[in-house]
């Protein structure tokens, strides 16, 4: 019985290997695009790292208030058009849990703007409701920036 279950354990591995490699091998894996942004409204700033692929996003966002108020998040999603849609997981000031929320990004130019909606979770996955979402006065206007 062991020996059936170390060959399963085997073979299951084996095949995620041979996924892995070839899910990475694929077009859609390729990165377009890698860039930095950076928001900054009143003593706030907020910065934004953004690795994109055809139809997927990926990054980090940091934003830092006065006072040494450093929230870190990590933020991934789809790609649609020229907006990105997708989920925030990040720590709050002097939380020792990470929390979820969802994050719009609409590309106007070669500035992003962080947009806004009505929350809703389903699932225990926090998303915007259809048709909620809003781009007119921003929090966050992110500005590409120069090398």
């Amino acid at each position: 019985m062991e020996m059936r279950k170390m060959r399963l354990n085997i073979l299951f591995s084996l095949l995620c290997i041979v996924f892995f490699i070839t899910s990475c091998n694929q077009e859609r894996s390729k990165i377009q695009t890698e860039k930095d942004f950076i928001s900054i409204v009143d003593r706030d700033t907020s910065r934004l790292h953004l690795v994109l692929y055809k139809d997927r996003f990926h990054g980090k966002i940091i934003n830092t208030k006065p006072g040494g108020y450093i929230v870190k998040g990590e933020i991934n999603g789809k790609i649609v058009g020229d907006t990105l849609e997708g989920d925030n997981l990040y720590t709050p000031f002097k939380w020792a849990n990470q929390k979820r929320a969802p994050i719009v990004l609409l590309k106007k130019g070669e500035n992003y703007l962080l947009g806004n909606g009505i929350v809703s979770i389903h699932l225990g996955i926090p998303h915007f409701m259809p048709g909620s979402i809003n781009f007119d006065n921003p929090k966050h206007t992110y500005l590409p920036v120069q090398k």
